[in-house]
C-alpha cells in the first residue's frame, strides 16, 4: 500500500496514457507523426526526472521497446541516457504480446503447458473415474486454457483446433469415453467445446466493461449506439 501511494504521482505531467502494476510500468501512445515520437520521448524523460527525483531509478537494462503496426517506423526511445533495446515479443502478467498481437504465439504456449499436466496425470493416476478426472481437468488444465483468453482469444482455425485437441485428449483419458467420439464425450461429461467456452467468456467480459462500476475500463472501451424503437434492439456497438 505504501508503495503504491509512493508512485501515485508517477504519471503526472505525461501525455501518453501509463499503465502502473505494483513495480511495473508502462507507457504508450500513436507514433504515427513526428510530433507523436517526440511527445513519448519527452514523457519518457518525464519519468526519468520523477525516478531521480525519487531516488526510485528504472531498471534500463529491463526496460524494452515493442513497435506495434506495419507503418511504424521504429524509432529509438533512451532512458537514462542509454537507448533501450527493442524486443519483438514480450510476456507481461503470463500473456505472450508480439509486434502482430498474433495469438498463435499463445495458443503453443498454453498447448505446451497443458500437455505435460496431461501427461503427468496420464503416468500417475490409474482411476481414470468421471469424477475424479474432471476435478483433475477443472483444476490443472483448464485454469490453463482460460488464463486471460479474453486478451489472446484465437480466432484462426489451425490456432482453434490446437486448444481443442487439449481437450479431446484429457476427455478420451477418461474411463467409458475411449470409443466416444468428441461431441458423444462432452455430452457425457457435460462439457462445452473450448471455443464455445471462449463466446461465453468474451461475453462475460463484455458485461463487465458495460457495467463497469468500479471505473477499470477506459469509458472509450466500448461504445454503444441506442437504437430506441427498433425491432428485437435498442443498443448496439459502434465502431470507433
Amino acid at each position: 500500500m505504501l508503495f503504491t501511494i509512493f508512485i501515485n504521482d508517477l504519471d503526472v505531467g505525461l501525455v501518453n496514457k501509463v499503465l502502473k502494476f505494483a513495480d511495473d510500468t508502462k507507457i504508450w501512445g500513436k507514433v504515427d507523426t513526428l510530433d507523436e515520437i517526440n511527445t513519448l520521448q519527452n514523457d519518457i524523460t518525464t519519468l526519468e526526472k520523477w525516478s531521480v527525483r525519487n531516488k526510485m531509478p528504472f531498471n534500463v537494462a529491463k526496460t524494452k521497446v515493442l513497435h506495434l503496426g506495419r507503418k511504424n517506423g521504429k524509432h529509438d526511445y533512451s532512458l537514462m541516457g542509454t537507448v533501450l533495446n527493442v524486443t519483438k515479443e514480450e510476456k507481461d502478467l503470463g500473456v505472450t504480446f508480439n509486434e502482430s498481437f498474433s495469438p498463435s504465439i499463445n495458443c503453443i504456449k498454453v498447448s505446451k503447458a497443458s500437455n505435460i499436466v496431461i501427461g503427468l496425470i496420464k503416468r500417475n493416476i490409474n482411476n481414470r473415474s468421471k469424477e475424479g478426472m474432471l476435478i483433475l481437468y477443472k483444476t490443472l488444465v483448464r485454469p490453463l486454457l482460460d488464463y486471460c483468453v479474453q486478451v489472446w482469444k484465437p480466432y484462426l482455425r489451425k490456432d482453434i483446433n490446437v486448444l481443442e485437441k487439449i481437450q479431446k485428449r484429457y476427455t478420451k483419458m477418461i474411463d467409458g469415453c475411449k470409443k466416444l467420439n468428441y461431441e458423444q464425450r462432452l455430452s457425457k461429461l457435460n462439457l462445452t467445446t473450448l471455443e464455445e467456452r471462449q463466446k461465453r467468456l468474451d461475453m462475460i467480459q463484455v458485461y463487465k466493461i458495460l457495467h463497469d462500476n468500479y471505473n477499470v475500463y477506459p469509458k472509450e472501451f466500448l461504445k454503444l449506439n441506442d437504437r430506441s424503437g427498433r425491432k428485437n434492439s435498442s443498443m448496439i456497438f459502434i465502431k470507433s
